[in-house]
C-alpha cells in the first residue's frame, strides 16, 4: 500500500526530531522547564557553555515552537510555551515534560535515540508504513520506492532508536509506553 506522507508537517517533524537529538539542546530545554523565564546568560552558565552557543541552541528550540522568547531591555528570557502556529509543539512539549520527570541522563539518552530515529523524512515514511503492520524489506521498498541500501540504513537507525525490530526478514514496530514515543507515534499517524 503506497502512502504519501503529509509533506507540510513532515519536514517540521523530522527537523524537530533532529533538534531534539542534541544533548546540549536537551540540557537547555530541561533548564528552561525548571526555571521558566530564565535569561540566556543564566542558562549558559548552568549548562556550562558559551553565551553564543546557548543563544544559538535556544533559538533552534524556539524555531521548533517549543520555547517562547521575550526581550526585556538587555535581557533575553526563554519560557516553555508552545507556539500556537506549530501544531506539533503543544503535544511534544507536554511529552517532553513528562519524560524529563522520569529522570535525567538515562531519559535524555533515550530521547536522543528516539529523536535520531525520526530525524529524516524517509524514516518517517518507513515508520508510517510499518504502523499499518509488519512488512518485509521488499514490501517496504515497493511501497515507498526507497533504494535497497537506504532502506537498510534507515531501518538500522529506527531499530537503534527503539522504533522497530527486525526478525526473520520481517520488520515490526515495537511497543512502548514512553511519553515521547507515544507522542511522536501519534504525530506520525495523524499526518499520513
Amino acid at each position: 500500500m503506497n502512502r504519501i506522507f503529509n509533506l507540510e508537517l513532515s519536514p517540521t517533524l523530522w527537523r524537530t526530531c533532529r533538534v531534539l537529538a542534541g544533548a546540549t539542546r536537551l540540557r537547555l530545554l530541561r533548564l528552561v522547564l525548571a526555571a521558566p523565564g530564565a535569561t540566556v546568560t543564566w542558562l549558559a552558565e548552568e549548562a556550562e557553555i558559551s553565551l553564543s552557543r546557548a543563544s544559538q541552541e535556544l533559538r533552534r528550540l524556539q524555531s521548533r515552537g517549543l520555547l517562547r522568547v521575550a526581550r526585556q531591555g538587555a535581557f533575553v528570557r526563554y519560557a516553555p510555551e508552545p507556539d500556537p502556529l506549530v501544531p506539533s509543539a503543544r503535544p511534544l512539549l507536554a511529552a517532553l515534560k513528562l519524560t524529563f520527570a522520569l529522570g535525567k541522563s538515562a531519559q535524555d539518552r533515550k530521547i536522543q535515540r528516539q529523536a535520531t530515529g525520526l530525524s529524516h523524512p524517509r524514516r518517517l515514511l518507513l515508520l508510517g508504513e510499518l504502523l499499518d503492520g509488519p512488512r518485509t524489506i521488499p514490501m517496504l521498498q515497493a511501497a515507498l520506492s526507497i533504494p535497497d541500501d537506504a532502506v537498510y540504513r534507515h531501518l538500522r537507525l529506527l531499530e537503534q532508536g527503539g522504533w522497530v525490530r527486525m526478525k526473520s526478514g520481517v520488520v515490526h514496530v515495537t511497543r512502548s509506553s514512553h511519553p515521547l514515543r507515544r507522542c511522536l507515534t501519534d504525530l506520525v499517524k495523524s499526518n499520513r
